[in-house]
């Protein structure tokens, strides 16, 4: 009796540190990222970058929708943290344009961090903070 009731209590400690580690929220860099971009304080675009860890790789697209930008290039240094997304899309004036975003993660620690840098379009420079959803 005491047998089957120690074989129990184990295998309800071993359930209840499985459980915690199931729910974990995944790649730090999934997700929906909502923010903006702009060459001013006063000139900003609002954006949406999704991002996904596939298992071997990141992947991005960026403002995800029928006028999508998929980013050729989406990595991670998990050194310091710091982003590098380049793809191939248009400006704002419809004409072809190298997007080019550079940027660290800020406060990993929380599910709902940020990434704050550098967001280049064609030949339009400027800063951009975008905030995990």
């Amino acid at each position: 009796m005491m047998k089957a009731r120690t074989v129990a209590q184990i295998a309800l400690s071993v359930i209840m540190l499985v459980l915690p580690a199931l729910a974990q929220e995944g790649h730090p860099m999934s997700g929906s990222w909502v923010g903006d971009w702009g060459p001013t304080k006063d000139q900003r675009t609002r954006v949406v970058v999704a991002i996904e860890w596939t298992g071997k790789e990141l992947t991005a697209t960026i403002n995800p929708g029928p006028n999508a930008i998929k980013a050729k290039v989406a990595r991670v240094n998990p050194v310091d943290w710091s982003v590098h997304i380049e793809a191939d899309g248009k400006d704002a004036q419809g004409r072809p344009a190298a997007y080019v975003i550079d940027g660290k993660i800020d406060d990993l620690g929380t599910y709902n961090r940020s990434i704050i840098g550098t967001w280049n379009v064609g030949g339009v420079k400027g800063d951009f903070s975008i905030t995990r959803q």
